[in-house]
């Protein structure tokens, strides 16, 4: 199970999923209430879980999600059309 275990992982979740394709360096930029090390370590976890796709692109680093956020369907409602005569 690929679940979300702590806050900093949400955090680097959001951002990578709203880029959709984003340098290691600018994530960094985008978070700095969290240390290199901290940023690091969390992307790591989150690569070797498969959440999150690392790259290397030259001398960067890309992240990527691996795949698109499960959503739960909408429930279909079943509305009956009711005619007065």
């Amino acid at each position: 199970m690929n679940s979300i275990t702590n806050p900093d992982e949400a955090k680097i979740l959001a951002v990578v999923q709203g880029q959709r394709s984003i340098l290691l360096d600018q994530l960094l930029a985008e978070l700095p209430e969290l240390t290199w090390n901290r940023v690091f370590a969390v992307v790591d976890e989150l690569n070797r879980r498969g959440v999150i796709c690392l790259r290397r692109r030259g001398v960067e680093y890309e992240l990527r999600v691996r795949s698109p956020l499960v959503r739960l369907p909408v429930p279909a409602r079943n509305f009956a059309l009711s005619t007065s005569a």
